[in-house]
Formats: C-alpha cells, sequence, structure tokens
C-alpha cells in the first residue's frame, strides 16, 4: 500500500469515525453471522444515507493561501469531478432486497434516505451503533435496518505546499451495517474505502481515464456491499 492510500485511509477512517462515534472510539468490523441468517421471520428493512456528490479533496500539508493556490490550480479538474455520477450507488438497497428475497428472507427497500444525524446519539458500545435507531422499527415496520452509509465520493490528490505529491485518484469511502432495531446492536459493520487510479494518462481534456476510475471503484464499493448478502 503507497503512501497516498495509507493517507486516504486516514482521511476516510476520520471522516467515518466522525460520523458514527465522534471519533473518541473506533468500532471494528463485525462479521455476519447466524444471528443474521437464522432469523428469517425477521422483516429486514434496506436503506441507504443521502450519497454525497462526487468532489475532489486536496488533502496535505497545505496553508490556507497554499490550499487556494491549489484548488486553482485543479479548477478544471474539480467541475469534471463535481459531473460524474452516484446513482449506481443509490441503487445499492434494491440489488441487496432481491438478493435477501431470493434467499427467503423478508426483506423490504426503505426509499426515503436515512438521515443518521436526526436519530439520539448514544455512548460508544463496541458491537452496537452510536445513533439510537429503534424509532425506525415502527416507522417503517421493520425489526432490523440494513444501511449502507456513503460519505466520501470523487477524488483525492494531496500536496505538501503547492507541491503535488500524488496523482488525483478516484476514491469512495463508506459503511455497511445491519442494526437490530431491538437495542441497536450491530449485526454486521463493514467499513470499506476504494482508491482507483486511472488506467493511462489521468490528465487528457476530458479527463476520461480518471471518470472510468471512479466507477470502477463504484462497482468495486457496489460488490462489496452486495457480497456479502449473495453468497
Amino acid at each position: 500500500m503507497n503512501l497516498h492510500v495509507l493517507r486516504t485511509w486516514a482521511v476516510l477512517t476520520l471522516l467515518a469515525c466522525l460520523t458514527l462515534t465522534g471519533c473518541a472510539h473506533v468500532q471494528p468490523p463485525v462479521p455476519l453471522d447466524h444471528q443474521f441468517w437464522d432469523a428469517k421471520e425477521s422483516t429486514i428493512g434496506v436503506a441507504i444515507t443521502v450519497v454525497p456528490e462526487p468532489v475532489l479533496a486536496l488533502t496535505g500539508n497545505q496553508g490556507l493561501l497554499q490550499f487556494a493556490i491549489n484548488k486553482g490550480v485543479n479548477s478544471k479538474l474539480s467541475s469534471n469531478v463535481e459531473k460524474w455520477q452516484v446513482r449506481d450507488l443509490n441503487t445499492l438497497p434494491d440489488a441487496i432486497v432481491a438478493k435477501l428475497q431470493a434467499k427467503g428472507y423478508k426483506a423490504k427497500r426503505i426509499d426515503e434516505p436515512v438521515d443518521l444525524s436526526v436519530y439520539k446519539q448514544t455512548d460508544f458500545r463496541e458491537g452496537y451503533m452510536t445513533r439510537d435507531l429503534k424509532p425506525v422499527k415502527a416507522t417503517y415496520g421493520v425489526d432490523r435496518l440494513l444501511l449502507v452509509n456513503v460519505y466520501a465520493t470523487g477524488a483525492t490528490r494531496s500536496y505538501y505546499s503547492v507541491v503535488p505529491t500524488s496523482v488525483p485518484m478516484a476514491q469512495v469511502g463508506g459503511q455497511g451495517m445491519v442494526i437490530d432495531l431491538a437495542d441497536n446492536k450491530l449485526l454486521w459493520f463493514k467499513p470499506f474505502v476504494v482508491t482507483q487510479a486511472a488506467q493511462g494518462e489521468w490528465d487528457e481534456p476530458t479527463y476520461t481515464n480518471l471518470s472510468n476510475a471512479f466507477y470502477q471503484a463504484v462497482d468495486n464499493s457496489r460488490q462489496q456491499m452486495i457480497t456479502p448478502f449473495a453468497q
């Protein structure tokens, strides 16, 4: 794993940490086990959070002036990144519902994006959600919530002052989780970060190779979320 990818992991881990725990604690992955697979009588709601629009993240050691300069230098690239589409991420719940129903589980799509910020934050307890999502049970008539939480899309490029220390890399970051709505226990928790380099030159006039890398990252992310329920 190269230095740039390590930096990207650090940034996205921070974002995930802030989303779920305020960064005081980090929830380790929780594998799917018999508690999930043995409960075919439970109704599973499948949803996604609001997927952020793609942006170009400029990371690294930069002062305010240097950041402004770097932002200007990358303005054309940034404008292009903002045109990338995230609809394939938004259809993830439909694909997961289909896999679960094919296995005989009672799964249904929750159409509205889940806004985690509207639910009460709770103290960190390893293996449990740090938002009280129990109200979802009555709102949607489900026993468990399978939630895909995407918190970063677009591309990233690192700098030291005004000197680029990496080429732009496509990125998608997020988490998948299954929450027991009786007590907020995590029956599954999987963070994911996908960084994808352009195949060939990244800086051709329309950034086609970098754009293709983004959609590859999206597809990789989709597969990481779908595969556990398709096996």
